[in-house]
């Protein structure tokens, strides 16, 4: 006999009736604890951002005084500064920076007169007596101070954190030139900084008209640079902002929540900066198994009442 032909018995009927509210709560739950492990997941990632954009930054400020640190040592070597400020020979002065360079296992350094005026520079070592003293980062140092902060070259469309100590005979003595030495911003160091936090870091330049491109990812740059163009807003409140501002992307099928922080020029100018990223849809991993395991254990509840329904149905008389 077909199932339309059954006619239900009073004890079915109530029993169909008690099932299907059963069945509306707890998938009524089901979805409340979706929206609530949603929620849960945001919270957690951006807890977890936070930590690691502290991290991040912490990172940064351990490798700038390491470079401060070596150079300052070496500008405290008289033989070294002399070869630096009273050589004649350009190439002699540039052969001391190269091996200087080496040493750090910098990316580039420069060296400039009690002026300001570039003497030499690694990176581009055809040039020389271009005036650089109206950027914070020499000027502070031929004021005395080790000074530290984003240094971009546009050119090559590349960021550094670069490091500027004095050149002088002694803590008391003026400045007779300065010692700058810049370390990459990079795929390297993204990397590097990944190993240590477990968490896609995306490092972005800005350039004159505050548009980021990306220096330095461990994620695809053709798919989130795009998100990160496209997020205006956020990064116009970039360079006002202290505590980090928020930011997302889709990359290969996963949405991603990042955090973004400004780096900084000695200045105090945002020249880019770096973007922490984790994946929502991997922080609701363990959320989601249990929701599909209720969710199994409420479609085969429905369907054990429905036979349940049935065969009472056909037992009535």
């Amino acid at each position: 006999m077909r199932w339309t032909a059954l006619r239900l018995g009073l004890r079915a009927k109530i029993f169909i009736a008690a099932t299907l509210t059963v069945a509306g709560v707890l998938g009524a739950t089901l979805g409340l604890t979706s929206l609530v492990a949603n929620r849960t997941a945001d919270q957690s990632i951006r807890r977890a951002l936070a930590g690691v954009r502290r991290g991040v930054q912490a990172f940064l400020a351990g490798r700038t005084a390491s470079f401060a640190g070596m150079s300052a040592v070496s500008a405290g070597v008289p033989r070294f500064r002399e070869r630096l400020l009273k050589t004649s020979e350009r190439s002699d002065v540039l052969d001391q920076a190269e091996e200087h360079r080496r040493l750090l296992g910098a990316a580039w350094v420069l060296v400039t007169n009690e002026h300001g005026v570039l003497i030499a520079r690694t990176d581009y070592p055809t040039e020389s007596d271009i005036d650089l003293s109206r950027g914070a980062l020499i000027a502070n140092a031929l004021s005395g101070d080790e000074t530290s902060g984003a240094w971009l070259d546009e050119r090559r469309r590349k960021l550094f954190m670069a490091v500027a100590v004095p050149l002088r005979e002694s803590p008391q003595a003026a400045p007779q030139g300065s010692l700058v030495a810049a370390y990459a911003i990079d795929d390297t160091l993204a990397h590097q900084i990944k190993q240590a936090t477990a968490t896609d870091l995306v490092f972005f330049a800005l350039d004159t008209l505050n548009r980021p491109y990306l220096v330095g990812s461990t994620l695809p740059r053709e798919t989130v640079e795009p998100a990160l163009v496209a997020d205006t807003q956020a990064l116009a409140a970039l360079a006002r902002d202290s505590a980090g501002t928020e930011v997302a992307a889709d990359v290969d099928g996963e949405h991603l929540i990042g955090l973004a922080s400004p780096i900084r020029s000695a200045g105090g100018d945002a020249f880019g900066g770096f973007v922490a990223f984790r994946s929502h849809d991997r922080e609701l991993g363990p959320l989601r198994a249990l929701q599909h395991a209720i969710g199994f254990a409420l479609a085969l509840g429905v369907l054990l009442a429905l036979a349940s329904a049935y065969v009472l149905a056909r037992q009535a008389p």
